[in-house]
């Protein structure tokens, strides 16, 4: 049985979509099925196909990229969503973290980072491109230092606050084990803990729940 992700591609430019296209020739690991100019494109696609992986533009007429993600998390919730842009404003982080995307990258961004978060979504973690990520790290360490916390949070421990910052940073859970010389089942143990006392699902959840609740600060 194949191990290859399937994936559409939604972008309004078809030089956009041949150049993901161009991207992945070759790559075994994922496959393009589809591409698409719009959203209502998607949505007629996916009556007869499932794709692993939808790929969106941020900005497109009609229906935007954050509009996709909500109804594609409505109607079909195990699809992985990477949101493309070429403008990485805050509001555009703050809302693609608020509908739900399992990864945010710049147009701007190398080849190697487009096929890392590819990857890291294929195998269920959530992406941020590196600036991205910097934004949302300096946010956190903001917070932490801060001496205005909610209850909710002063019942995380140090070292979850230290995980939690290192998830914001874009870190895998081997990449945090690493760089806090601990096991990556412990990383894991120590998210999911944060998890249970948040009532989080997930990842995105923990730094969307950041954001409404004001300790990310965008």
């Amino acid at each position: 049985m194949s191990d290859t992700k399937k994936i559409i591609i939604v972008d309004y430019h078809k030089i956009v979509r041949d150049g993901i296209k161009a991207m992945l020739v070759g790559n075994k690991a994922f496959s393009v099925m589809a591409d698409v100019n719009s959203g209502k494109e998607l949505m007629k696609l996916l009556k007869s196909v499932q794709p692993d992986i939808v790929i969106l533009d941020i900005a497109m007429p009609i229906m935007d990229g954050i509009e996709i993600t909500k109804l594609l998390n409505q109607r079909y919730d195990d699809i992985k969503i990477l949101i493309l842009t070429a403008n990485s404003t805050e509001t555009n982080i703050v809302e693609t973290i608020k509908s739900g995307a399992n990864g945010f990258l710049s147009k701007e961004s190398s080849r190697d980072e487009f096929i890392k978060a590819l990857n890291y979504i294929a195998r269920g973690e959530d992406y941020y491109g590196e600036s991205i990520s910097n934004i949302i790290y300096k946010s956190y360490t903001n917070i932490i230092k801060g001496s205005n916390k909610s209850k909710e949070d002063k019942i995380l421990t140090d070292r979850e606050l230290d995980i939690m910052k290192a998830f914001s940073e874009g870190l895998s859970f081997k990449e945090i084990a690493d760089k806090l010389n601990i096991s990556a089942r412990t990383v894991e143990t120590h998210r999911n803990n944060i998890l249970q006392k948040l009532e989080l699902k997930n990842t995105i959840e923990m730094v969307k729940y950041a954001i409404k609740r004001g300790i990310v600060k965008l």
